[in-house]
């Protein structure tokens, strides 16, 4: 009876201590509702930029000959009738369907281009260093530093998680982000686990 009554004390105690636990952890955490919310908050004000190695569907309304599935070339050009190369990397589709029109208007009265993405081949980030398997990897999804790593295998017995940087190109600028494993895993710091964007590098020394 006097066990009984110890054993339900002690189940007592360490429920209470799981709920403090988990109370901890919610305020540590700001939890997203959905998954649309997620890439609703990271891509609201921005629109997909064409990149290279992406596939286009080109339609020319009303000119069946003009209509044409292309690739996105290395130099970040695209082939098309009448108009020859035209440069498509760094445009929004938008942007690129408005260039279209305009060189059309020297062969077609009020031409009315659509484009659409067939394939996204551009959406690309870079784990090297002391992961267990370092290389490129798909960005289709949100995807933050700690589920890049993750991806990548997680760290070798010679990485230092502390010291890990993220390489990103903007505008034609390099900048330089540090991030300490060791502190958001502990939940610290959580602003450093960034959302990735395409052509970020993370480099773990």
């Amino acid at each position: 009876m006097i066990n009984s009554a110890r054993r339900s004390v002690l189940r007592l105690l360490l429920f209470i201590i799981f709920s403090g636990w988990l109370s901890s952890c919610a305020s540590e955490y700001n939890v997203l509702s959905s998954v649309a919310d997620v890439m609703q908050t990271l891509h609201s004000a921005e629109e997909y930029v064409i990149g290279h190695g992406d596939k286009l569907n080109i339609t020319v309304w009303g000119q069946e000959g003009l209509n044409s599935e292309v690739i996105v070339q290395p130099d970040g050009k695209i082939s098309l009738a009448l108009v020859n190369d035209v440069q498509a990397v760094g445009l929004t589709v938008d942007a690129l369907r408005q260039e279209l029109e305009k060189r059309y208007r020297d062969f077609i009265f009020e031409p009315n281009v659509s484009i659409t993405v067939r394939e996204i081949k551009s959406l690309k980030i870079y784990v090297i260093g002391e992961v267990n398997n370092p290389g490129e990897y798909d960005l289709l999804t949100y995807t933050d530093v700690l589920q890049a790593i993750a991806k990548a295998g997680g760290f070798t017995i010679y990485a230092r998680p502390n010291r890990i940087e993220i390489i990103r190109t903007y505008g034609g600028q390099k900048t330089k982000t540090r991030f300490n494993y060791n502190q958001v895993v502990r939940g610290k710091n959580l602003q450093q686990n960034i959302p990735l964007k395409p052509g970020d590098v993370i480099i773990v020394p």
